[in-house]
């Protein structure tokens, strides 16, 4: 128990920067814009009160950065009346004058269900976290019934303004998120090639198989060529070749725009949909959030502080993840990033900024953000710190230094909470789901080995490949996972893709039958 603890709360991955290949300068500049028009159009208008709130709105434009087209068309929308229900809820508590445990319940609440959507619908990085913001800065700020209607339509205005710049892109060029997709996959592909590990080989499976099931149906030029590699890249994980070189410069043409002709022909591999966990998978997650918001909110409103709800904030934030070690991963990285912020956010405040200047403070800092965010979580925390700070300071103007002083105070309690919670709820259901997935990726290549041509077999086995995989991730980062079952799962990884390897096309030829 104690190694597997000590295994779970390193700190090693916490600092590792990542290397993200294209999709951070379009899609960081298109939420500045999200930001600056609704805020310009407030500050020429009069209205710097409501500001806050069209950011609020704006942090539509955080989700989905890269997705196709068609998946931004309705998650988006999801993701905008969901902001501004948050943003209602909590200015509803605010023009009541609810006392703090009505507040915290409230933002439980919020922060339970945006918990359960994200996890369900795959919702992806900021995941629930913003729904709790926006929840908390309206309950937490002063608030009338004769403004509620304002706050709320500024808020849904911001919302809507962003869900139609995110789809702008899908008129001017349509196949960009499939192209990168598709680059990033071949340059998954070409690091297996390079230095094959077990680690690799998941990421470029995993890579591929995103890419394969964004794309479209149809006959377009464009999406035969981005198939046609992604087909070539299939082969190669099965059959591996020196061909690093060559799936590198096919990547960086496509990020430039241009998709040239694949290297070689190859049979159009199927889009596999991958079985999505159900609602039980997800219960200890909504619970730990659960547990975590209320007896956080709770403990932080008994210093009677403005924005007390910073540490709900911060402990949702961290439990944005899917077990414990991911949890204390981000709680290290939002611990330092907020320290490293404030101290950023004090040389904003010592030039005693007007205003407009805090409002190109948040465009800037918001960009800031979003340019490094996917790199590591705490880079984006130490430009994410002042903007929250300058909202802060916006719409309820207090000693600033306290203001700093009170958002790192909250931030730890919060992260620490949050980490103690996984730490005492634990997830046992992780480490049965493990055994049946392992069990289904067995019987899945059982069955294969007896039908090696039939491709419904095939699809079979590759489904519960990434639904082992799944598993195994979650299970993997808790610290009552037994750690030394970890080669066995690497064993049956193994064995299913030595069948998929067998059982695959060879050179471009069609298999028999």
């Amino acid at each position: 128990m104690n190694g597997s603890l000590l295994q779970t709360l390193r700190t090693r991955d916490a600092l590792r920067i990542t290397s993200i290949f294209g999709g951070v300068l379009v899609p960081a500049l298109r939420v500045g814009v999200s930001y600056a028009v609704p805020i310009s159009a407030l500050l020429a208008a009069g209205r710097l009160d409501l500001a806050p709130f069209a950011a609020l709105g704006a942090f539509t434009s955080l989700y989905c950065r890269v997705d196709p087209y068609p998946r931004r068309a309705w998650l988006l929308p999801v993701v905008a009346v969901g902001l501004t229900a948050s943003v209602a809820a909590g200015a509803v508590t605010s023009a009541f004058d609810a006392g703090g445990v009505v507040k915290v319940l409230v933002l439980t609440l919020v922060a339970t269900l945006a918990k359960l959507l994200a996890d369900v619908v795959r919702l992806g990085p900021p995941a629930g976290l913003m729904f709790v913001f926006a929840a908390g800065a309206a309950a937490y700020s002063p608030q009338t019934w004769s403004g509620f209607a304002e706050i709320v339509a500024i808020t849904g205005a911001s919302a809507a303004l962003s869900y139609a710049l995110s789809m702008l892109g899908g008129a001017l060029h349509p196949t960009g998120p499939h192209r990168l997709a598709t680059a990033r996959a071949l340059l998954a592909v070409a690091d297996h090639l390079e230095a094959p590990s077990a680690a690799a080989r998941r990421r470029a499976h995993t890579s591929v198989h995103h890419a394969l099931t964004g794309l479209p149906a149809g006959v377009r030029r464009t999406t035969l060529l981005l198939r046609g590699h992604l087909a070539h890249a299939v082969h190669l994980l099965h059959h591996p070749a020196d061909a690093a070189a060559e799936l590198r410069t096919a990547a960086k043409r496509m990020r430039r725009g241009r998709v040239p002709a694949p290297a070689q022909e190859r049979p159009l591999p199927r889009p596999v949909v991958v079985e999505h966990a159900g609602l039980a998978e997800f219960r200890t997650n909504a619970l730990r959030m659960a547990v975590a918001s209320l007896v956080t909110g709770l403990l932080a409103s008994t210093f009677q502080l403005d924005h007390a709800y910073w540490a709900v904030v911060s402990v949702s934030s961290v439990l944005q993840s899917h077990n414990t070690a991911t949890t204390w991963q981000r709680a290290v990285q939002r611990t330092a990033g907020t320290v490293a912020g404030s101290l950023l956010a004090l040389g904003i405040f010592a030039a005693d900024p007007t205003p407009a200047a805090i409002l190109v403070v948040i465009v800037v800092c918001q960009i800031a953000a979003e340019l490094v965010v996917m790199a590591n979580y705490g880079l984006g925390l130490t430009f994410a710190t002042p903007l929250a700070l300058c909202l802060a300071a916006l719409s309820q103007p207090a000693d600033r230094l306290q203001l700093v002083a009170e958002r790192v105070g909250m931030t730890v309690f919060g992260a620490l909470l949050g980490v103690g919670v996984c730490l005492v709820l634990a997830n046992n259901r992780a480490r049965t789901r493990l055994r049946e997935a392992m069990r289904g990726c067995r019987r899945a290549a059982r069955d294969l080995q007896r039908s090696p041509a039939d491709p419904q077999a095939r699809e079979h086995l590759l489904r519960a490949v990434f639904a082992l995989r799944d598993a195994h991730q979650v299970a993997a980062g808790e610290p009552l996972h037994p750690h030394h079952g970890d080669q066995e799962v690497l064993d049956t990884e193994h064995e299913a893709y030595r069948l998929l390897a067998a059982t695959t096309a060879p050179a471009g030829r069609p298999l028999p039958g």
